[in-house]
């Protein structure tokens, strides 16, 4: 699996697995301000592609008619990231729409330092982008994409419900050792996004696959199973109600290698033993 799709898994989710990779960001808490509440409507409704397209038009419209406004500046390049990752469906056209996501919100971060969606959304379009026109320009700039959900995550941890403490985990656990990567920083993280929100389905989704790829089936159960108890989100939380639906595949799925893992331990005979 890619690092994208594994980032944001949405295609779930990655939601966000990021986010997809994908990093995928999740229900956005915000108060809309005037000129926004349109916009931001039709976003929280972009299960429908006509609705998240009609809010990437407005809020490009509102930037366009203020460059210096890095609130419209972090939704255009939200809504690029989702119409990138779930409506286009030529590489051509995904590579544009995260392109301009990754520019717009670098923008925002030059106009606001201290803006938490601004450096997260570059994060994840620069991940999103770096994948599609070749590994080898992701690799050089995981460095950048890591600083930027660094710096989100210092910001505002709550963001996208834990959003840039997942992303940066499933880096982590995902890009080799020699690149930098952490088995033990990615699960620090994880656990850290569990914390700053234990009510997201994302954060139990991602974690939950990174200790089945651990196999360590039985921990992996128990969590999707926590995960599972938490209310079912609702339709308006695209990438969170998806993540809750995988969470009830997998758990069917664990129960079984969970099953098989037992059987397989052989016991120990008496005056045998047993290998460390």
């Amino acid at each position: 699996m890619s690092l994208v799709l594994r980032i944001f898994l949405v295609l779930l989710v990655l939601a966000p697995a990021f986010m997809a990779p994908g990093l995928a960001t999740a229900q956005v808490d915000w108060e809309s301000a005037p000129r926004f509440v349109e916009a931001d409507q039709a976003y929280m409704e972009r299960a429908d592609p006509a609705r998240v397209e009609f809010a990437n038009q407005r809020y490009e419209a509102i930037y366009l008619a203020n460059p210096l406004d890095w609130e419209a500046a972090w939704r255009v390049a939200m809504s690029c990231y989702f119409l990138g990752s779930r409506v286009a469906r030529e590489d051509q056209e995904k590579e544009a729409f995260f392109a301009r996501g990754r520019d717009v919100a670098l923008q925002a971060t030059v106009l606001n330092p201290k803006c938490a969606p601004c450096q997260l959304l570059v994060g994840i379009n620069m991940a999103l982008y770096g994948e599609l026109v070749g590994v080898v320009k992701m690799i050089f700039t995981l460095g950048d994409i890591r600083s930027h959900l660094q710096r989100s995550l210092e910001l505002d941890p709550s963001f996208a419900e834990g959003a840039a403490a997942r992303s940066l985990a499933t880096i982590d656990q995902v890009v080799p050792f020699f690149l930098g990567g952490s088995k033990k920083r990615a699960q620090k993280n994880y656990e850290r996004a569990l914390e700053i929100d234990p009510t997201e389905p994302l954060n139990y989704l991602y974690y939950a696959r990174f200790l089945e790829k651990r196999r360590e089936f039985k921990a992996a159960l128990a969590l999707t199973r926590r995960g599972l108890s938490q209310p079912r989100p609702g339709s308006e939380r695209v990438e969170s109600l998806g993540a809750w639906k995988h969470l009830q595949t997998l758990e069917k799925t664990l129960e079984e290698r969970a099953k098989k893992s037992s059987k397989s331990v052989r016991p120990v005979k008496p005056g045998m033993r047993k290998r460390r």
